[in-house]
């Protein structure tokens, strides 16, 4: 698990698709670089992982739980291969305009 880059939410990985995820980024940064260093650094700096416990349930540090202001009521959403979970108010606040929504998939599957 770690922090989305792009949102307030925190992203569960599948161990398989983690450790794809990072093949991809060491595929792609050079280990001869030191700003692309920095970034991979901090891609797994911010990563954590978590075990389930006899009843399935994982427990989410409150490290984790601050950095996306979740205080009570979450929501997972599942995304292709992950699954992100959000502080209930915070993904109801980032949710498109239903008019946007319409004109982003029409444009960007129309392609």
């Amino acid at each position: 698990m770690r922090k989305d880059i792009f949102k307030d939410c925190l992203v569960l990985y599948p161990e398989s698709v983690w450790n794809k995820t990072l093949d991809d980024l060491r595929s792609r940064l050079s280990p001869w670089n030191e700003e692309q260093q920095e970034l991979l650094r901090q891609f797994v700096l911010d990563a954590e992982t978590l075990e389930m416990d006899t009843n399935g349930r994982i427990l989410i540090s409150k490290r984790y739980l601050q950095m996306v202001d979740i205080a009570s009521e979450i929501r997972f959403v599942g995304m292709m291969d992950t699954i992100e979970i959000w502080a209930k108010r915070k993904l109801e606040q980032s949710q498109m305009l239903p008019e946007n929504f319409k004109k982003g998939i029409e444009k960007w599957m129309s392609l």
